[in-house]
């Protein structure tokens, strides 16, 4: 082979590799730029049906936040109209974006943003899907497992963010309880209408400034108990209860020597409801009735409301009543946890 030939053939294979370079960075910029126009469309598209929407179902969704939701859409490589009609498409996006760009100043405002579309736990409408759906002023019931034994509490949310949630720790004689020591905490929470919650968090730290409060990571692995599906025990004791049919009673909310009243067996019970046993029940209860009664024993001060939701006429003098409890505060939930958890462990 000639010197000639060689030179011509190196030549030729560095012409061929300085041609493959500029081909894949020219497919590169075309792919980033038909990318680019795609978003862009898409945010188009989204601001178009959004000012539809606004004149033909009157959403209330500011201008403002229209623009945070496209920014979002393009930091998360998804178009906007996926995260204004599925909140599980929303939290997917925020936390992309998180994983990519944690420092991304847009993540300071996706709070606001999640409350503007009503993506949080209030929201009865929405699934539960994530920790970051709490808000400040949330009270859920805080359980840790101590020595083999369970205590818990109701705490309250102090600040939440994208990377964590503080939580107001126990107090005793006014001093904070050093949670520190724990490496997660379970928590309880119920949703009217809803159902009982369960989740786990792991717990960062325990924080004394700005406030007292236990630092933990949020989660998406939560678990929901509907209705009555929840931990059912099997507690028998006479009860008296009482049904309040008039409009004035619903008003009032209270019991009334005029209500309606009989004492029946209470069979099992549970956070979200219980299921009573009588041998007749007044005629004016029916399902939807509220019903009323006491468990002072449980440190309940208030009397417990519920709807009657089933029953079931087992035999001629028996009849099965199925009780969903409602309005009932986190602070009374935890007393019934625990005096049914103490009522089962005597029976053990």
């Amino acid at each position: 082979m000639s010197i000639g030939n060689t030179y011509s053939s190196s030549g030729n294979s560095i012409y061929f590799l300085v041609g493959f370079i500029l081909v894949f960075i020219l497919l590169v910029v075309t792919y980033k730029w038909i990318q680019n126009r795609r978003l862009s469309q898409s945010g188009k598209r989204y601001l178009k049906k959004k000012s539809q929407a606004n004149v033909d179902q009157q959403m209330d969704i500011s201008e403002s936040a229209s623009k945070l939701i496209i920014a979002l859409a393009n930091a998360a490589n998804t178009i906007p109209e996926r995260l204004i009609t599925d909140n599980q498409n929303f939290e997917k996006a925020v936390n992309k974006v998180f994983r990519i760009a944690p420092s991304d100043p847009i993540l300071n405002q996706v709070s606001g943003l999640r409350e503007d579309l009503g993506y949080i736990f209030y929201n009865r409408r929405v699934p539960f899907i994530s920790t970051k759906m709490l808000q400040p002023g949330q009270k859920l019931r805080v359980g840790v497992n101590y020595k083999g034994k369970s205590h818990s509490y109701v705490g309250t949310i102090l600040n939440s963010t994208e990377s964590d949630f503080w939580v107001k720790p126990p107090t005793v004689n006014g001093k904070a309880v050093n949670l520190s020591k724990f490496k997660k905490l379970e928590f309880r929470i119920f949703r009217k209408s809803d159902g009982e919650f369960r989740f786990v968090c792991k717990l960062n730290s325990q924080i004394n400034t700005p406030a007292n409060a236990i630092v933990l990571d949020h989660t998406d692995k939560i678990k929901k108990l509907p209705k009555r599906e929840d931990d059912r025990y099997r507690l028998q004791f006479k009860r008296k209860f009482y049904f309040i049919t008039t409009a004035e009673g619903l008003k009032t909310r209270g019991v009334e020597p005029s209500n309606v009243s009989c004492v029946g067996l209470v069979d099992d019970i549970s956070i979200g409801g219980m299921k009573f046993i009588v041998k007749e029940l007044p005629k004016t209860a029916v399902v939807g009735t509220t019903v009323v009664f006491k468990l002072q024993e449980a440190n309940i001060r208030q009397e417990i409301h519920g709807n009657i939701i089933r029953m079931n006429q087992v035999s001629e003098d028996k009849i099965d009543v199925h009780v969903q409890f409602y309005d009932m505060s986190e602070l009374n939930r935890l007393y019934l946890q625990k005096f049914i958890a103490n009522k089962n462990a005597k029976e053990i």
